[in-house]
């Protein structure tokens, strides 16, 4: 114990002190337009991100900058887009990662530094194929009769990503990947739980459908209540609440593994977990209110969960792995 809290008395030091890490690295500009797409779409990893050592850091950011791109074309697509051109450039991206990279990809340069950064890292060219599955089917309207359907869907979509992202971290075990895979379905229940409403205003509805009967939850129940001024009803909340404790297991899941990354890359993760779940914990102090707002982490509340990361960190760093590794997956109420 005395070992820890002299740990966690240096870290609070080395937080206060002018200039000190967390501060320079959060000061630190975007370099390239992987990073740019990363800064202005995906705020919470792009602060994570900000713990790298800049060489992954560029890397990572052009997976992002891939799967970002993609993941919008999808769901926002520009006006001069119709469906069927979208639907050709995700089967020309398929071509070109099933042709060896050997040509220009449907999008460059973008297509040249994913292709370096998939040949250095050696990443398994199926989770891209799984990925642009997900994609693909995300084109139409989609029904989930039940969790094993919402499960495969998220890991098409974000557990490819995290298993990307691992092997791009270096680690390729078993136990890890089952980790990466956890913690981007994590993610990705997340944000379905975050945008339960604006989804189903837009026509989308991922919450299997077994489970809003078991709740009484119809779509047209959910219909009243998105067009209602009021906080949403008990039925509701108790099915929100059965979804956002299953989250919470995947988060729980996914951030035991961040201990098996390399020292230098379980912050950055470790960071993007806690701020991911931070928003699970926003929705439970709404009362489950998904249907009129969109749950989100304020800039305070990033520094505070990367500054307990740093700590924890630190605990690792220090061979405290046990309390680290417990400390890691609790939530900070």
């Amino acid at each position: 114990m005395d070992s820890t809290m002299k740990v966690i008395r240096s870290a609070e030091q080395e937080k206060r002190r002018p200039g000190a890490t967390i501060l320079q690295k959060l000061s630190t500009p975007a370099n390239n337009a992987d990073e740019s797409i990363l800064a202005a779409h995906g705020r919470t990893f792009h602060f994570a991100s900000r713990f790298l050592s800049l060489k992954l850091r560029q890397d990572v950011a052009t997976l992002y900058a891939f799967f970002r791109t993609l993941d919008d074309l999808v769901d926002l697509p520009p006006a001069d887009r119709q469906l069927e051109d979208i639907r050709r450039e995700l089967d020309a991206w398929q071509s070109w990662f099933a042709g060896g990279r050997s040509l220009p990809a449907p999008r460059e340069p973008l297509g040249a530094r994913l292709a370096a950064v998939l040949d250095e890292h050696c990443l398994p060219i199926p989770l891209f194929f799984d990925f642009l599955a997900g994609m693909t089917s995300d084109l139409e309207p989609q029904e989930m009769r039940d969790f094993d359907e919402l499960y495969s869907y998220c890991y098409r979509v974000a557990g490819t990503v995290g298993i990307a992202l691992a092997h791009t971290m270096g680690v390729n075990s078993p136990q890890a990947l089952a980790a990466a895979e956890h913690l981007g379905v994590a993610m990705q229940l997340t944000n379905i739980l975050r945008d339960v409403g604006s989804d189903f205003m837009q026509g989308r509805l991922y919450l299997p459908r077994d489970e809003l009967a078991r709740f009484d939850c119809s779509p047209a129940h959910l219909d009243r209540l998105c067009r209602r001024p009021h906080a949403p009803d008990e039925r509701f909340r108790v099915l929100m609440r059965y979804q956002v404790a299953r989250a919470h297991h995947y988060y729980r899941s996914g951030m035991s593994g961040i201990w098996l990354l390399p020292p230098d890359c379980r912050l950055p993760i470790l960071v993007a977990s806690r701020l991911y779940r931070r928003i699970l914990i926003i929705i439970e102090r709404k009362g489950y209110d998904a249907l009129r707002s969109r749950a989100s982490t304020s800039y305070l509340e990033k520094v505070r969960e990367a500054t307990i990361a740093f700590t924890l960190d630190r605990l690792w760093r220090h061979g405290e792995v046990d309390t680290g590794r417990r400390a890691a997956t609790r939530i900070e109420n």
